[in-house]
Formats: structure tokens, C-alpha cells, sequence
């Protein structure tokens, strides 16, 4: 359900009074963005974040009630980013930092004869600190650049979900979700000040952004045992206050006294703030086919579908298409192999300045190998394989990018993998 990701809910208990779990999680990301046309020569500007998350868990054994079984955790969790940036990239968002404290409570009621309730509930403080920009309200140049003045953001933002479980026959499980979840804006989204070379746009935060509320309904119904396993789902959110990107019609340069001139090299872009409908649904499905060659043969199948819009009728930018695909596969205790293909339609549901983006066909291929040894030991699955993206080469455009209209998705292509589970 829709809090449940906070907890990491176990079957097992021991015999005392509760489980606890406490963990640290350091990551440290750097990366440069560089010139298209000089890859490797010329550094557009370097970007180092500095991540920090520590969570304690404590999870109660099942506490016996009149209904049935009740069993659940609690948790506090901390969260700290200190964002750096150098060279063109603080011309983008100045150094930033961010810290959230947050509690939250996972609990499951069995109430018998496969029926189950979950509850969920989240209380977060965030604090947001950097430099904000005083734009223009009409986002053109003045006289003077705009001007920089240190900011300290304070959100609180709650969060509950409610969810019902029902055990069906033939191992088909049906389930309801109704959920109210609120989201701090990111130092990005209220202190963004310029050219993002990545996106090809040139961003304009906004200090003023509130905390961001979605309220949501999903029914769904899923099966994962017997030849046919599927899950589909139906979801409607309600947002008070959908933080976006919002597409201006202006293009800039590097700088904001370049905005509006001409025909820049950047979309300028605004951070912008409106109440949005989403709805939509989601359906994944494989049917094992009959044994062959001591494995087993198989289709399977997807759809998804979102629509998104505001109050007033106008569409939210950056929506994917509607896509519907499926594949043929053939698996052993070792061995994989799968051909499928993925159509998705035009998206002609365009928001302002935003353009309409044509469907594609994506073919994949995929063969790998997994075996598992003992090192040291630890078990460990180690896959080797290839697979081929787009084997068709089609034109695609990614209807979600700011820059489909330059940059096509790539061609045809081939590449082999490795990966190592411990």
C-alpha cells in the first residue's frame, strides 16, 4: 500500500517483546556535465552530493485482539543532503542542504478467512536551506540580474494510507487503497537560477512553493501462482498544489539577461505549482505456455495508460503515452531468453508550448545465464547475458524529455551485461 515501502514488514518473530533494526546509509554522487560536441574536454560545470539516511526500526510481535491478530512497526528515520555545486552548475543551483526527521507506523490486522486491513501513517519535517533568486514576476530581464538572498525553508508534511486485502480462490488476491500523502519541495524545485545543460532548459525555481498533497484511490487484483499470474490496477490522485515544470515559450542562454532575445539555446522552464487529476491503469500479465527442452515457454503482456490535468481542463506537461506490449519467453533453472516488443501510441495530449510526440515500436531481444556459488561463505548469483535494445531502429522520441524534439532516444543497439547478487 501507499506508506508500506517505510517498512520492511517481516513474518518471522522471536520471543521477545519486539524486533528492532537500525541502519545508516552513506552516498556520495559526483558527476560532471560536459560539452556534446566535446565530450571530455570542456566541463560545463561539476555537481557533488553528499547523502546521509539513518533509520531505527522497531517492529512488535503480533499483538492479540478481538478482531484478530494485530502485527506492525514504528520507526524514526533521518534523512541529510548537502549539495555542492562548481563551475557553471552554481549558475544552475547554488550550494544547497537539505534535512528531514521523520516517524512513521506500519500496521496489518488479519480479521480471518483471508481477510486483512493495513494502516499506514508518516509525520516528516523538512528543512530547506540555499540561496533564492529574485525573479521578475514576468521571468524577462531588467536591469540588473537578479538577486540572491540566503533562504531557510520549513515544511511539515503528513502522510496516512488505509488498505484492504482479500484472499480470493483460485489464489487471486483482491485489494483497495485509499491514501493522503504530503511532500516538501526539493532545494531544486525552489532555488533553481539557470541554464541545465543536461536538459537543455534554463530553470527558474520558485521560494514560494507550498508542501505538495495527493490524495489517492486504488483498486486492484493480482494472482502470482498457477500458469497465469497478473496484476492490474486502477488508480485516481487528486493534487492539491502538483509541483511542475512549467514550459514559459521564452528560450534563453547562459544567462538570465539573455532570456526572451531570440532563438536561445535553452527552454526557459518555471517551477509552478497547480491543483491536477491523475488517473489511470496498469496491467502486467505471463502465462507459462507448456514445457519445452527442460524449461518452460511463455507470453506475457503489459499495458499502461495515465491521463493528467488540471483544473481548468488544460493537460499537465510530460505525460508518456499509452503503451502496450508484449513478448515470447523460454526459462530453465539457468537460462533466459526473451523476445518482446513495446508500442507506444502518440501523445497528442500536449500542454502549453509543450509538442505532440509520434508512436514507436520498440523491439527487444535478451539472452542471459545465472548460476550461484559459495565465496567465502556468502551465496552468490552471478548473471552474465546480452541483450538488444531497439532492434528495429526506430525514430523515438521520449515524450517526457525536454529535448525530444533535438534528441532522439538511441538506435539499434547491442550490449553485453554482468551483474553479482551477494
Amino acid at each position: 500500500m501507499g506508506l508500506a515501502h517505510e517498512h520492511e514488514h517481516e513474518d518471522d518473530h522471536d520471543d521477545h517483546d519486539h524486533d528492532h533494526d537500525h541502519d545508516h546509509d552513506d552516498h556520495d554522487h559526483d558527476h560532471d556535465e560536459h560539452d556534446e560536441a566535446e565530450e571530455g574536454a570542456h566541463v560545463h560545470g561539476s555537481y557533488a552530493s553528499r547523502d546521509w539516511e539513518g533509520r531505527i526500526e522497531l517492529q512488535h510481535v503480533p499483538v492479540t485482539t478481538a478482531a484478530g491478530p494485530l502485527d506492525g512497526a514504528l520507526g524514526l528515520q533521518l534523512t541529510h543532503q548537502k549539495l555542492t555545486t562548481t563551475g557553471e552548475a552554481d549558475e544552475l543551483l547554488a550550494p544547497a542542504e537539505t534535512l528531514a526527521v521523520a516517524g512513521y507506523v506500519f500496521e496489518e490486522l488479519a480479521l480471518g478467512g483471508g481477510l486483512r486491513l493495513q494502516a499506514a501513517g508518516r509525520l516528516e519535517r523538512t528543512r530547506v536551506k540555499g540561496q533564492a533568486a529574485a525573479f521578475p514576476a514576468d521571468l524577462l530581464p531588467g536591469a540588473d540580474d537578479p538577486a540572491l538572498n540566503g533562504a531557510n525553508r520549513n515544511f511539515l508534511a503528513g502522510s496516512g494510507s488505509i488498505g484492504v486485502l482479500q484472499d480470493l480462490p483460485h489464489g487471486l488476491v483482491a485489494r483497495a487503497t485509499a491514501q493522503y500523502v504530503e511532500r516538501a519541495p526539493s532545494a531544486a524545485e525552489l532555488f533553481s537560477k539557470g541554464s541545465h545543460h543536461a536538459s537543455g532548459t534554463f530553470e527558474i525555481g520558485n521560494p514560494d512553493l507550498d508542501t505538495e498533497a495527493a490524495t489517492t484511490l486504488e483498486i486492484g487484483l493480482a494472482r502470482d501462482t498457477g500458469r497465469l499470474r497478473f496484476d492490474a490496477a486502477a488508480f485516481y490522485t487528486r493534487f492539491d498544489g502538483f509541483i511542475y515544470k512549467r514550459l514559459t515559450g521564452v528560450t534563453c542562454d547562459e544567462d538570465f539577461a539573455s532570456c526572451g532575445g531570440g532563438d536561445g539555446e535553452f527552454d526557459q522552464v518555471a517551477y509552478s505549482q497547480q491543483d491536477a487529476v491523475f488517473y489511470g491503469t496498469e496491467l502486467k500479465a505471463r502465462l507459462d505456455l507448456a514445457d519445452l527442452a527442460g524449461g518452460v515457454i511463455g507470453l506475457d503482456g503489459r499495458y499502461d495508460l495515465v491521463h493528467a490535468e488540471f483544473d481548468g481542463g488544460d493537460n499537465v506537461p510530460r505525460i508518456p503515452p499509452q503503451r502496450l506490449g508484449g513478448g515470447i519467453w523460454w526459462a530453465d533453472d539457468a537460462w533466459w531468453a526473451r523476445v518482446g516488443i513495446l508500442h507506444a501510441f502518440d501523445q497528442t495530449r500536449t500542454s502549453v508550448n509543450e509538442t505532440s510526440t509520434d508512436g514507436y515500436d520498440m523491439l527487444e531481444a535478451e539472452l542471459s545465464y545465472t548460476t550461484a556459488f559459495t565465496s567465502g561463505g556468502v551465496p552468490t548469483l552471478v548473471t552474465f547475458g546480452v541483450k538488444g535494445t531497439n532492434l528495429l531502429d526506430e525514430d523515438i522520441r521520449n515524450a517526457v524529455s525536454f529535448k525530444k524534439d533535438e534528441v532522439l532516444a538511441p538506435g539499434r543497439g547491442v550490449r553485453a551485461f554482468a551483474s553479482l547478487k551477494f
